[in-house]
């Protein structure tokens, strides 16, 4: 079917036109089959979707990069870290007896220390009676009310665990403490309540120290706030309190001190007012 080589240019031209008519009738008689539409629709979603969860994948990665360089040039390095715990406010000041206390100021009460003298006992008498009971009014303090300390109310003659070493109990008579050294744990001691040294119609306080420990009567109220132990720096130390079921109208006190130094005693109903005080001792 190759044109010979002599035929020339017109033979050549005939044999083209001869070769595309053969190819023509050849693909006339191919019959094409239907367009894939599905397959073609099928791997286009898939490349959507490929799409789009890189350009998720993308932005989410931008978002961190930008929130690491924005900590970085702050400083921050966690949104809670600039916070603080609150503060712990205690009970102590050199102008009040309620002012806040510093954060030295040491509230845990030490353990008692060896008596260096005698038990001392001091009971408070109102300086300016008025009315017909003649007690002291009372003063309120400055400074916002404290919360009144918890009175544990206790069965007559209930022992209680005052402080290592020490002992208190009450019964109707009155208090009743234990402690310190000598043989068995140091020797009973008694205040009465009924003898009549103690006016129970007027707010009032009593004192016994025996090293750093403390104690002592509370009377004349029925609304006993609190007691605190003020020493000369204005160091407050805040007594626990218990009275003999039925609220008899007096109870007992007792706290340890940091130190032996002398303090004053206060006794404040559950308003915050002053009812009764002692000086310096």
């Amino acid at each position: 079917m190759t044109p010979a080589p002599d035929a020339g240019p017109d033979a050549a031209e005939a044999w083209d036109d001869l070769l595309r008519a053969e190819f023509a009738r050849a693909a006339h008689d191919v019959t094409p089959g239907p367009a894939p539409v599905a397959a073609v629709v099928r791997a286009g979603r898939a490349r959507r979707r490929r799409r789009t969860v890189a350009l998720s994948v993308l932005a989410v990665l931008g978002v961190s990069a930008a929130v690491a360089a924005g900590t970085a040039l702050t400083g921050d390095p966690h949104p809670a870290a600039g916070l603080a715990a609150p503060p712990v406010l205690t009970t102590t000041g050199a102008s009040s007896p309620t002012s806040p206390a510093s954060p030295s100021t040491p509230t845990t009460p030490a353990p008692p220390t060896t008596p260096t003298t005698p038990a001392s006992h001091v009971t408070s008498t109102p300086s300016t009676p008025s009315g017909p009971s003649g007690s002291q009014a009372p003063r309120t303090s400055a400074t916002t009310p404290r919360i009144p300390t918890p009175v544990r109310t206790v069965a007559a003659g209930e022992r209680v665990a005052a402080a290592p070493g020490w002992t208190v109990w009450l019964t109707a008579r009155g208090k009743y403490w234990k402690g310190g050294e000598g043989e068995e744990g140091g020797m009973e001691q008694f205040r009465s309540v009924t003898d009549g040294n103690i006016d129970l119609r007027s707010p009032g306080v009593s004192f016994q120290g025996e090293g750093t420990f403390r104690s002592g009567l509370y009377f004349g109220t029925r609304d006993a706030g609190r007691v605190d132990l003020v020493d000369a720096k204005g160091r407050t130390t805040t007594a626990a309190l218990l009275e003999l079921a039925g609220r008899p109208g007096w109870g007992v006190w007792y706290a340890v001190t940091p130190d032996q130094s002398p303090m004053a005693v206060r006794l404040y109903d559950r308003a915050d007012r002053l009812l009764s005080e002692l000086p310096r001792l």
